[in-house]
């Protein structure tokens, strides 16, 4: 990898930190010492708001495979979305567990922590991405269904 891909995973890095912070943790609670971020807020938001929290969480699963992830650290960062998108869909409960998993904080953290190298990963990574988008879409469909 060149200097200038370096330069540009890193600027791509602090952009993911920035953002993974504003998800999980931008908010302090008054009179505690424990942040959330407005991923769990939106995710009060009926079905749609899990939705948009997936579709963050798949962006920064995305870059990560962008930027050269190995494919063991790939695998975490779905478990990490899937994980926090299908409890994060139970009311009330998934909001609670949103608000402490903070799936996004620990994905960047394994783009930081990963050795971008010159294996490319990306057809399975994309192939993860789309399994996610699947369960997503699954989800919501469900849901659609049974509240209607």
């Amino acid at each position: 990898m060149n200097d200038e891909q370096k330069e540009l995973n890193e600027e791509k890095l602090l952009r993911l930190k920035r953002l993974s912070h504003n998800l999980d943790e931008a908010i302090t609670i008054p009179g505690t010492k424990h942040k959330i971020g407005i991923d769990p807020i939106i995710g009060l938001i009926p079905v749609g708001g899990d939705l948009i929290g997936g579709v963050l969480s798949i962006y920064i699963m995305h870059a990560g495979i962008r930027m050269g992830m190995p494919r063991a650290a790939i695998v975490r960062m779905f478990t990490n979305v899937a994980l926090e998108f299908i409890i994060g869909c139970i009311p009330i409960i998934g909001d609670l567990f949103d608000a402490t998993w903070k799936s996004n904080q620990r994905n960047v953290k394994l783009i930081e922590d990963s050795v971008v190298s010159e294996e490319k990963n990306t057809i399975f990574g994309y192939l993860l991405i789309g399994v996610l988008i699947k369960i997503l879409m699954g989800i919501i469909i469900l849901a659609i269904v049974l509240f209607t």
